[in-house]
Order: structure tokens, then sequence, then C-alpha cells
């Protein structure tokens, strides 16, 4: 049974696809649910943050590269 971070994760990760996907190559774009956050990694990058936080530096963000420049700010990376 899929839990609400399993849906959050996914739909964090349309939204990247969405905004980003015709300028970028995602097809290795991993998002992933944790017990409390999600993982988003790409290309050797890593974020995690609330579903909140990561919508919000997605919506924020005017290219798929400043994305990465808000992700520390809205998310918090792991340590």
């Amino acid at each position: 049974m899929a839990r609400d971070i399993d849906y959050a994760a996914t739909a964090v990760k349309a939204a990247i696809v969405e905004k980003f996907g015709r300028k970028s190559e995602l097809q290795d774009l991993d998002v992933t649910a944790g017990e409390r956050t999600i993982l988003v990694q790409h290309e050797g990058r890593t974020a995690e943050g609330s579903r909140d936080d990561l919508l919000a530096a997605i919506r924020a963000a005017d290219s798929y590269e400043s994305l990465w420049e808000w992700l520390p700010v809205h998310g918090k990376s792991p340590r």
C-alpha cells in the first residue's frame, strides 16, 4: 500500500519533468520517498526536503540548473 509520502515523491518528480524535461536530460532523475522527506538525486547531486519545500524550489527556479541552486536553500541536504 502506497503511503502519502510516496504520492508526494511522484508529484515532485512529475513537477520537475513537466517544467524542465523539454530542455534537460532527466531519464536518470531519481526521486525517492523516505520516512518523512523526499530525496532527489541526479548526476551526482542530491537534495532532500518536504514535498512543500521541494515544490516551492521547483516553482522558484527558472531553469533546471537554477533548481539545484534553490534546492539546498528550500530543502535540506542529507548529511
